[in-house]
């Protein structure tokens, strides 16, 4: 037993992060249809601009922050130079991605090298709850997911901007004939799902070294949880982060750790064969008024 909570504890940690890759994968596709592959890569990028701001001598906190900030602002050129020119055709918003996953690899090797790159850790303490080791360091991280989260929800479910989201998702051009700056919010959730991938970015490299090649498995992984959960629903995708942890650290915990990553695609074949939308039910992405 001790052995199984220790595994979904660190599970959870490493769901966290997914998550907040779930989360930016699944609001870009509600309001735009766009499959955004690159989002991995956008994770990369926070680790990386994190670790180079620790290793000029900036603590962790003012670290995260840039990160956030640098991976957003990426987002929103990006939007603004790439994409805002493939929403009347998604599939055209898929392969540009797939391009940058490539682009965005290949800079970072040509600046920075393939070699991994890690930080020391920002918190060291472990606490012993029996027979269970608690690093700080994956409290940390599983916390700040929790309020960023609380937060993203708050802001969706009860702020103006939320609910004029929610009606830009449900039907883009009816909303836009309502006076909605729809483009303006579609810049928004490319931000903001940009800055969520910072936040995952630099919380993995807390965790873990990470390469100029980490961000394809871990949205993979990402894309898993956000088709179990139903991709377009927020929801889905931090109920379906939970489950994939307990999943990870049940397979880790019982000695079957080498099948760790193929259980996350194992359940959501299973999922979508029985649920084709998701556990929680997703979207085709936005719907036009016709």
């Amino acid at each position: 037993m001790d052995i199984f909570i220790q595994q979904i504890l660190n599970g959870l940690s490493i769901a966290s992060v997914i998550t907040l890759i779930a989360i930016g994968v699944t609001l870009i596709f509600g309001l735009t249809g766009i499959i955004n592959f690159a989002h991995g890569e956008f994770l990369m990028i926070g680790g990386i601009v994190t670790w180079l701001a620790v290793s000029a001598g900036l603590g962790f906190p003012i670290a995260v922050v840039l990160a956030i900030l640098a991976v957003g602002l990426m987002g929103y050129i990006l939007e603004r130079g790439l994409f805002r020119f493939t929403l009347e055709r998604p599939t055209n918003g898929f392969i540009v991605s797939l391009g940058l996953i490539v682009v965005l690899q290949h800079v970072v090797v040509l600046f920075w090298n393939p070699n991994q790159k890690s930080i020391p850790r920002p918190l060291t303490t472990v606490w012993e709850v029996g027979g269970v080791r608690i690093a700080s360091v994956r409290v940390m991280v599983i916390l700040i997911t929790i309020a960023v989260v609380a937060l993203s929800f708050r802001m969706i479910t009860a702020s103006r901007y939320g609910r004029a989201l929610r009606a830009s998702v449900e039907d883009r051009d009816t909303a836009a004939l309502m006076g909605i700056p729809v483009r303006r919010y579609i810049t928004g959730v490319f931000v903001l799902g940009s800055a969520l991938a910072g936040l995952g970015g630099a919380l993995l490299i807390a965790l873990f070294p990470i390469t100029p090649f980490t961000g394809g498995t871990m949205v993979m992984k990402g894309f898993a949880v956000a088709l179990i959960g139903g991709l377009g629903n927020i929801y889905g995708a931090v109920a379906a982060g939970l489950i994939l942890g307990i999943v990870e650290g049940f397979s880790a915990g019982y000695g079957f750790s080498q099948w760790t990553d193929a259980y996350s695609f194992v359940l959501m074949i299973l999922v979508l064969i029985v649920r084709p939308h998701g556990l929680f039910g997703g979207t085709s992405g936005p719907r036009m008024a016709s």
